[in-house]
């Protein structure tokens, strides 16, 4: 197997727990804002379509996550020990894209709630 796929593949487990527990973080951020602006008996989300979501998100992240690999396979035309150094910055700022992408809607919903009460 090739290097840089056996290099992606033992940081793809640290990859979807630090993404977990930046989704856990996010939902529970939005549920406690949610509690100040919706009315009592309202979610901020509907219970089914979070689990669907959050199914959804982790496969699309998965699938983006393969492409780093096998984006550097094509960069490099199948010599990954020219592109070696470069692993670690492509897979950071991945992991940070993808936490901000997972935190977005820390920002989207409170300024549709906000737009939503104006008059």
């Amino acid at each position: 197997m090739n290097t840089a796929i056996i290099w992606w593949e033992k940081r793809r487990p640290w990859f979807n727990l630090i993404l977990l527990g930046t989704r856990i973080v996010t939902i529970e951020l939005i549920e406690l804002a949610a509690n100040y602006v919706l009315p009592a008996a309202e979610d901020a989300e509907e219970p089914t379509g979070l689990v669907i979501g959050i199914i959804v998100y982790g496969l699309a992240a998965n699938i983006f996550y393969t492409l780093g690999w096998v984006s550097e396979i094509r960069w490099s035309d199948g010599d990954t020990s020219r592109t070696a150094a470069l692993r670690p910055r492509v897979f950071r700022l991945g992991l940070y894209f993808s936490i901000g992408l997972t935190q977005l809607p820390l920002i989207a919903l409170p300024l549709l709630w906000l737009g939503l009460s104006s008059p």
